[in-house]
């Protein structure tokens, strides 16, 4: 509630101030002439500021008397906003409107040092964009309260907003490879809380589209009448705007949820020193057994297992664990099959979700081998000895069965092999590039 103040009546007194350059009727061009340089040159004076302050407004402590004083500006601003605001709504008139618009741009700078400079730590170019982002809740507030009186001018106004999509790119399409606002949909329910819930996410992808889609739309409105097709003007087609903002959504995620991780990094100081891993799929239908053995320098000394059953289209599913026991003999078998495989070429190109309607895969990987593929695709059968070892090790006496919940934001889609071989956070995922996994 505190933010919705701050923000949205800055934004209402936006809406409605183009009553008030239009409260006389036919508006003197020499008046909107000045109006236009005058908020323009504060935009530009508001950039150019936030660029050099944005980065150290923060880093440095601010005395109690700077917060006081700081404080006093909403007080002072969001009340003045209001009733000009609420004036200009209900009468199209407001004495106060003259000292509201030319307070808004110093409200607006002081609000983005507040609330975006404390979480910003890049360069002054990034700074510039960020900012710029920042103003086009204003582009599209004026061209929501313009477009009764200057349809074309209120267009020119959400497409403005296009200085907002270089930062976009670079909070969406590239990101955090640790987290996104996709991936968040992975996240166990009981770790939501560390991110925030899913609300955050939601409404920055909310917020994305609604940019997407205000600059579209601005854009083919814009499109001269002349040019039609199929009988209808191109300009009156709306539904390009949204397949646009459809697209742009569909090339986002699929950047964002391939392959299938978790956000976060996890320490590399435990890992397998072998793994085998057997995923049968049938319909839609999946069932994975992930066989882990721990030890050290190739050392066999314990053994975990791992299962699930998952559908595709299913948004959750259950991933069950137990511990077991090695016998001697298990042990032999184990390093024996350790040291074979360091001498067995990695095919990690077949390391893909399995596709056919009724598939079998056989992965083997470790902490000092390659990743193995055995699949019904590549027509490579798994040696005999991964086989009956999987089996034999599969019938140990287990210990407490447990479980954890897993999401899979991509409905099943993108879980593969090295999702059921743990390798789950953005520091040990792998993605698939021309004809070989690249891990990073």
């Amino acid at each position: 509630m505190f933010w919705l103040l701050l923000f949205a009546i800055p934004l209402l007194l936006v809406f409605a101030y183009p009553r008030y350059l239009f409260a006389v009727s036919p508006a003197k061009t020499s008046r909107l002439r000045l109006v236009v340089l005058l908020h323009g040159a504060g935009a530009l004076i508001a950039t150019v500021l936030f660029a050099n302050f944005g980065l150290t407004f923060w880093r440095h402590p601010i005395p109690g008397e700077n917060s006081m004083a700081l404080l006093l500006v909403p007080l002072v601003a969001v009340p003045v906003f209001f009733v000009t605001a609420l004036s200009l709504l209900l009468r199209n008139q407001s004495m106060l409107a003259t000292f509201a618009a030319f307070l808004f741009w110093p409200y607006w700078l002081l609000a983005a040092l507040v609330f975006v400079g404390r979480f910003f730590e890049e360069t002054k170019f990034n700074a510039v964009f960020c900012f710029l982002c920042f103003i086009v809740a204003v582009l599209f507030a004026f061209a929501a309260g313009l477009i009764s009186y200057r349809p074309k001018l209120a267009h020119v106004s959400a497409v403005a907003g296009v200085v907002a999509l270089p930062w976009v790119y670079w909070s969406t399409l590239q990101g955090n490879i640790y987290e996104n606002q996709w991936i968040i949909f992975n996240v166990p329910d009981r770790e939501l809380r560390m991110y925030n819930g899913l609300a955050t996410a939601e409404l920055t992808i909310i917020s994305v589209a609604l940019v997407v889609f205000g600059i579209t739309i601005g854009a083919i409105r814009l499109l001269p009448d002349g040019w039609v097709l199929g009988r209808v003007p191109l300009c009156e087609r709306t539904w390009r705007a949204a397949a646009t903002t459809l697209l742009f959504l569909a090339v986002w995620f699929s950047q964002s949820v391939m392959p299938y991780r978790i956000p976060g990094a996890l320490d590399y100081s435990s890992w397998p020193i072998l793994q085998i891993l057997h995923v049968e799929k049938r319909g839609l239908q999946f069932h994975e057994t992930c066989i882990r053995v721990w030890g050290r320098r190739n050392q066999p000394e314990s053994v975990s297992f791992s299962w699930n059953d998952r559908r595709l289209f299913e948004y959750r599913f259950q991933q069950r664990f137990t511990p077991g026991e090695l016998s001697e003999s298990l042990v032999e078998r184990v390093s024996a099959l350790i040291q074979s495989s360091k001498s067995v070429k990695s095919n990690q190109e077949q390391m893909k979700p399995l596709r056919r309607w009724n598939d079998n895969g056989w992965y083997v990987a470790g902490e000092s081998i390659g990743v193995e593929a055995y699949t019904t695709e590549n027509r490579v059968t798994p040696p005999q000895e991964v086989i009956d070892l999987f089996h034999d090790l599969d019938k140990v006496p287990r210990g407490r069965e447990t479980s954890e919940d897993r999401k899979d934001v991509c409905l099943g889609f993108c879980y593969d092999p090295l999702s059921g071989l743990g390798s789950l956070y953005a520091n040990h995922r792998c993605r698939y590039e021309g004809t070989r996994y690249v891990c990073r």
